[in-house]
C-alpha cells in the first residue's frame, strides 16, 4: 500500500474526483487510486472507512485524511509541490484561488442541469439561469486569459490548480454544447486537449456501469 491514496468515484460521473486526480497526474506524484462506485446501496458503507463526509474525493496520506476537492489540491501543493501548483506571483495566486473557489462554491444550475456524463452524446438546451452561469464562466476564463495567460495556454499561463477545478466544466461544456466566446472556447479546448483529461474522459466512456445506478449529479 502506498503512502498516498486518492479515493474517487466513477470517472463517468464524479467531476470533483477529477480535480485532484488531474493535479497528481500533471505533477507526476505517485499515488494509489481507489475507486468506489457511487449511487449504490452500499456506497456509504464502502466510503465509511475512508471519508468522514461519505463523499468523494478523499486523500489519505499516512495518518492524515483530507476531503473536499479544493482542500485536497491545496494539500498536495503544500506537501508535495512546494506550493508550485498555484501561480507564483501574489496577484496571480490570489486571482487563481478566487476563481477556483467560485467554481467550487457557486453555479448550482450548471451542476444540476449539465452533470458530467462522459458517455452522453446529446446537446441540452440550457435554462436562462444556466445561460447566465455560462456567461459568468466565459467572463472568468476570458478575463484571466487576457490578464495572466501570456506564458502558456492555461488559465494563468502555466498549469495550476485553477485548471484542475475547471477541467470538468470544460468537459461538460463540450458534451452539452455550450456557446462560448473565442477566448473561452480556446481555453476550453486547451483543457480538453490535455492528455490526462483525455485519459479520464476515455476511461469514463468505457467504464462499466454498476447495477442499479441512480441519477448522478455531476459534482459528487
Amino acid at each position: 500500500m502506498k503512502d498516498l491514496r486518492l479515493v474517487i468515484g466513477n470517472k463517468n460521473y464524479s467531476s470533483w474526483s477529477m480535480c485532484p486526480w488531474l493535479l497528481l497526474k500533471m505533477f507526476d506524484v505517485d499515488f494509489e487510486e481507489i475507486q468506489i462506485a457511487l449511487y449504490q446501496d452500499n456506497t456509504a458503507e464502502k466510503l465509511g472507512p475512508y471519508s468522514p463526509s461519505l463523499k468523494v474525493p478523499v486523500l489519505l496520506h499516512r495518518e492524515i485524511t483530507v476531503w473536499d476537492s479544493l482542500s485536497i489540491c491545496e494539500y498536495i501543493s503544500e506537501q508535495f509541490l512546494n506550493g508550485s501548483a498555484w501561480p507564483a506571483s501574489p496577484k496571480r495566486r490570489a486571482s487563481a484561488r478566487s476563481a477556483s473557489a467560485e467554481i467550487h462554491a457557486e453555479f448550482p444550475h450548471l451542476k444540476e442541469e449539465w452533470p458530467l456524463n462522459c458517455k452522453a452524446s446529446y446537446k441540452l438546451k440550457p435554462s436562462p439561469e444556466l445561460l447566465n452561469e455560462i456567461a459568468r464562466i466565459d467572463a472568468i476564463w476570458s478575463c484571466c486569459r487576457r490578464k495572466f495567460g501570456e506564458n502558456g495556454n492555461y488559465l494563468y499561463g502555466r498549469f495550476s490548480i485553477a485548471d484542475c477545478m475547471y477541467a470538468p466544466v470544460a468537459a461538460c461544456f463540450d458534451i452539452y454544447g455550450a456557446e462560448l466566446s473565442e477566448d473561452a472556447h480556446s481555453y476550453m479546448q486547451t483543457l480538453l486537449d490535455n492528455p490526462f483529461v483525455q485519459k479520464w474522459l476515455t476511461l469514463g466512456r468505457t467504464e462499466q456501469e454498476p447495477m442499479h445506478i441512480a441519477y448522478a449529479s455531476s459534482y459528487a
